[in-house]
């Protein structure tokens, strides 16, 4: 599948020297990068849900633990 984008020209030859310096390739990098972006976007939006879902208090990692009795296993 070819997909088409209007990007900078600059970005571009930025992007080609790097990949070429690191001895990749530009297909592999570019597929790469779009996961990893994809997989950001995700999170943020998972991370804005659970921020509008919470109470707005922000507990530590030791009250949890004494809280669901795990304090002789993990602290």
């Amino acid at each position: 599948m070819l997909y088409t984008v209007d990007v900078n020209s600059n970005l571009i030859n930025e992007f080609k020297k790097e990949v070429r310096e690191n001895g990749e390739n530009e297909n592999e990098v570019l597929s790469a990068l779009l996961r990893e972006y994809l997989e950001d976007l995700r999170d943020a939006k998972e991370l804005d849900k659970a921020i509008e879902e919470s109470d707005g208090k922000f507990y530590s990692l030791n009250d949890v633990i004494k809280e669901l009795g795990f304090e002789n296993e993990l602290l």
